[in-house]
């Protein structure tokens, strides 16, 4: 590291601990790995280019989940990044043929990974579109974005944000079939007014009414002017990483701790595996397994 001005080396005794962040910004790795997405479009800390986890890998450790990340549906901006965007309002997701293809409400990591099931069965593609009515004006029914939205207009002239009177219109737009688009809002509408999703199940479970005060999520698309917003996948970083035992002590590749290294957070390999039980389930698991290597360090943890 650097101080100063100056390189210093500094020693350890006990062990090291990596704890630096994912690989998300480090194109080369998420190509060589195959993590889906852009590293543009990554939430993650700019400096997270996986160095300690090449440093590790050069020490023998073995690593796992090196595909995954915590995904996200990304509302796109006119900088061309798709960043993490949640708490929908309103609106419907609809792929290139105009067809819903998700529960829009569901946990956002969900969402991105229906994405990706779609971009690589062939059946969706960056951008994709929310399709929403003009209840709520012609910004985004999204509260929640982790890029601050800027001025309407820029959006509009990046083609990002369109609008139209009917939803033919609209469609030409945005390049997809108008009467397949007709047919899907007609379709969500009646389920819409018949209380339930019986496509997609949006609303049946207590996250997707989190951001409507436990009231329904499904809103109908029917004021006109009809608006449409580009999206594509967002991540909050990668999830695969080194393999660790319960002490966080890092694994070579027959499973045996490799001494005095220990790895926690992103760096390590994510101890949910690939599901994502909840918002700031990384931070937890690194500051678990941050505070059982420096007891595994000090000498404090039992031998079982």
């Amino acid at each position: 590291m650097r101080r100063d001005g100056r390189e210093i080396r500094i020693g350890a005794t006990r062990g090291v601990l990596l704890a630096a962040g994912g690989f998300e910004h480090n194109a080369g790795l998420r190509q060589t790995y195959g993590v889906p997405g852009d590293p543009r479009d990554s939430m993650g800390c700019p400096g997270n280019t996986g160095a300690a986890l090449e440093a590790a890998l050069r020490a023998g450790a073995a690593i796992d989940l090196m595909e995954q990340a915590w995904w996200s549906p990304g509302l796109t901006h006119p900088d061309g990044r798709s960043a993490f965007a949640l708490w929908f309002t309103g609106g419907i997701f609809v792929n290139q043929a105009g067809q819903r293809f998700v529960n829009e409400s569901a946990a956002y990591d969900r969402i991105g990974r229906e994405i990706i099931r779609e971009m690589q069965a062939g059946r969706l593609e960056a951008p994709f579109w929310m399709v929403y009515d003009d209840r709520e004006g012609d910004v985004p029914p999204v509260k929640a974005t982790n890029v601050s939205m800027v001025e309407t207009e820029r959006y509009r002239d990046a083609g990002l944000w369109c609008t139209a009177a009917t939803l033919a219109e609209l469609a030409e737009v945005i390049g997809v079939p108008a009467d397949t688009l007709e047919r899907t809002v007609a379709r969500y509408n009646e389920m819409v007014a018949n209380g339930a999703d019986t496509d997609f199940g949006r609303g049946d479970e207590a996250y997707d009414r989190a951001f409507s005060e436990g009231k329904s999520p499904l809103v109908p698309i029917t004021q006109s002017p009809f608006h449409a917003a580009a999206f594509g996948l967002s991540d909050l970083g990668t999830k695969g990483g080194l393999r660790t035992d319960t002490r966080a002590r890092v694994l070579d590749q027959h499973g045996t701790p490799i001494p005095g290294l220990y790895a926690a957070g992103n760096t390590m390999a994510a101890v949910s595996g690939t599901t994502y039980p909840g918002g700031g389930n990384p931070i937890g698991a690194s500051m678990v397994f941050s505070h059982r290597a420096a007891l595994d360090m000090a000498g404090r943890l039992s031998s079982a």
